[in-house]
């Protein structure tokens, strides 16, 4: 996402946590899978109602930043694992008249339309052709690669499959990188559940792979 200026207008943002925070425990925690917490929505003319069916959420564990067209959240499962919803919504909504209702069944977040009556199609706004782009290139890692970079690869991988077992041609890729190589690799590898396997660390380290193999 594109809101990484701290900086903020507290009329613009409603938030109980700093942006750098949520990165840094997206990039160093493991991601719950999605489809173990169920959530849905609803609107009225003024509102928008956003459920999370999570059951005994402590308010410390429930962090939060919103714009008015953006909203990441967090839920704290344990030491090791949160639950993040991140992404562009539908439409505006007035950041500062937002309000959150945690009980021991859900957390309900009101979020007051900026333009009344507008009746939402979805809750998240459908990503563009650009923002499509660069999941595939996330799928693929070596895409964009030219020819040369592309028959060296595969030479390799084929050299390292004859020899024994493609496993080792990442192994090998593992073992010689560096620690953002290796990071890189780790959180691509588990948190799409074997789906993306990455060696830039500068792209990896703000994707949520999670939603990129769902969206699949």
């Amino acid at each position: 996402m594109d809101y990484n200026n701290e900086n903020y207008n507290l009329n613009n943002v409603f938030s109980n946590t700093k942006l750098s925070e949520l990165n840094s425990l997206r990039n160093t925690k493991l991601m719950a899978n999605e489809k173990l917490i169920r959530h849905d929505w609803s609107q009225t003319n003024d509102n928008i109602f956003f459920t999370i069916y999570r059951k005994n959420v402590q308010k410390k564990d429930f962090l939060y930043y919103i714009k008015n067209d953006y909203i990441f959240l967090i839920i704290i499962i344990s030491e090791e694992e949160i639950y993040i919803i991140e992404n562009f919504l539908f439409s505006k909504i007035s950041p500062i008249k937002t309000k959150i209702n945690i009980t021991p069944m859900k957390v309900e977040i009101i979020f007051e339309k900026e333009i009344k009556e507008l009746k939402w199609n979805e809750f998240m706004k459908i990503e563009n052709s650009d923002n499509l782009k660069k999941k595939e290139n996330i799928l693929n890692p070596f895409n964009g690669k030219s020819t040369e970079e592309w028959n060296k690869l595969t030479k390799t991988i084929k050299e390292d499959d004859d020899e024994g077992s493609i496993d080792n041609f990442f192994k090998k890729i593992y073992n010689e990188g560096d620690d953002d190589t290796k990071r890189a690799m780790i959180k691509s590898f588990q948190t799409s559940c074997g789906t993306v396997l990455s060696t830039n660390w500068k792209d990896v380290q703000n994707k949520n792979y999670e939603k990129v193999k769902n969206y699949k």
